[in-house]
Order: C-alpha cells, then sequence, then structure tokens
C-alpha cells in the first residue's frame, strides 16, 4: 500500500535497468468487514473509502525521480476472493471511480487478474463498463496503455 516510498535504494535499481516508470502502489481502501467474506454487500464507507483512494491513486514522482503509476481500487481479488462480493457491487466501484476519474480528468489504472476476473465476470461486464463510460464521455476520456499514461503523467508532474 506505500508503493516503493521510503525505498529510494530500489527506486534507484529500477532506474538504473532503464525504467522510468512502476505500477506497484495499490492503496488502501476499504473497511475492513466489507473485505473479509461476510457475504454482504459492501457499505457506504467502502464506497467511500475506495473512492478517496482513488482520488490519492494518481501518478507521481518519487525523490528519485521515478513514476509511480498506481492501481485503481478495488481489484477483482479484494472484491471477489477476499470480500466474496457480488458482481454487480464491483461494478459499482468501478462506475464510481470511473465516473470520479472522468469528472476529474484523471487516471483510473484497473487493476484485475484473468484467474480471478474471467471466473466471475465471465461476460466482461466489468470491461464493458469502463469501455462504454469513456465512450460516452464525449471524448473527456480515452483508454491508454501504461506508457502512455507514464509519458503524459511526467510531462504534467514535471511542470
Amino acid at each position: 500500500s506505500t508503493g516503493l516510498d521510503g525505498r529510494e535504494d530500489l527506486q534507484q535499481m529500477i532506474l538504473e535497468l532503464g525504467f522510468d516508470w512502476v505500477s506497484c502502489l495499490y492503496p488502501a481502501h476499504a473497511a475492513m468487514e466489507d473485505l473479509h467474506g461476510t457475504d454482504n454487500p459492501p457499505s457506504q464507507t467502502a464506497y467511500d473509502n475506495i473512492l478517496a483512494a482513488q482520488r490519492a491513486a494518481q501518478p507521481f514522482l518519487y525523490p528519485t525521480g521515478l513514476l509511480e503509476i498506481p492501481m485503481s481500487p478495488v481489484s477483482d481479488i479484494g472484491a471477489f476472493r477476499t470480500g466474496r462480493w457480488q458482481l454487480e457491487y464491483f461494478l459499482q466501484a468501478i462506475r464510481t471511480s470511473v465516473r470520479w476519474a472522468i469528472e476529474h480528468k484523471a487516471m483510473f489504472d484497473f487493476l484485475a487478474h484473468p484467474s480471478c476476473l474471467g471466473v466471475v465476470d465471465p461476460g466482461f461486464q466489468a470491461i464493458d463498463l469502463i469501455c462504454n463510460m469513456v465512450d460516452q464521455s464525449g471524448g473527456q476520456a480515452e483508454i491508454v496503455g501504461l506508457d502512455t499514461i507514464a509519458k503524459r503523467s511526467r510531462q504534467s508532474v514535471e511542470k
């Protein structure tokens, strides 16, 4: 949940290997009771915490100049394996975070694992939701790879 904060040695090693960005920070976000297999719907507090973490999960530079591109909460593992959420709860969390990212011209870095998401969402509803929201954004959002995010983020954080 802290990425490479305080680990300038690792930041420097990554830079020396020729990388100028990483995506290793996954911010803490959920009310604990909502991610421990209760089979209950997430509380409003959980959704609020996810959105607060999304606000914080924006690219930044470490002291060494290494760019961090945080992953957006909530991951499929957190929602489905740990929290035992239903798909509709996960889609609501995505909808809220993507809406915020579009409204604030911010980044949403979807974190999913094929071995999990493919099982609980075989129809790719989560991917369709993100794509549809971007399509309906009137040009305010686009789907790009992390290299593009890194290039754009570096330009904006170095200003």
